[in-house]
């Protein structure tokens, strides 16, 4: 297993997983989430492209984004007031285990796409990002 390039993880599977999927649910989700947890997406989304991030935790970032993009989880995302819930746990669990190894560029990265996507709506502290 410690041979496996991401690229070849992730080939045939653009339909489920893509950049165009991330920022359509980003734009679909992102203020009934709020910020934190777009945030913390985000970041992960820029952190698995990161060639410092290790593929173990490369690994746990795709499960977490994966889970993120598809319609179709534990609780239905359509489900008013729960149905983004197990989302926001997915996410934060997955950022909480890789934290240490995303670097500041990275996040900051994650900040400026948002401030990009969601314009006067995204309203996240300067220092939240520490």
């Amino acid at each position: 297993m410690s041979k496996f390039q991401l690229e070849e993880m992730i080939a045939g599977k653009d339909k489920y997983f893509s950049n165009d999927k991330f920022l359509t649910k980003v734009k679909a989700t992102g203020l009934k989430l709020g910020m934190s947890t777009m945030h913390a997406a985000s970041t992960l989304f820029f952190a698995v492209k990161s060639p410092d991030m290790s593929k173990a935790n490369k690994l746990i970032i795709l499960g977490a984004l994966g889970y993120f993009i598809l319609p179709f989880d534990v609780i239905a995302d359509i489900l008013p007031f729960v149905g983004l819930t197990d989302d926001v746990f997915v996410i934060t669990a997955a950022l909480a285990k890789v934290y240490s190894s995303i670097t500041d560029d990275t996040k900051q990265e994650a900040h400026q796409f948002l401030k990009k996507t969601f314009g006067e709506h995204y309203d996240y502290s300067a220092d939240e990002l520490k």
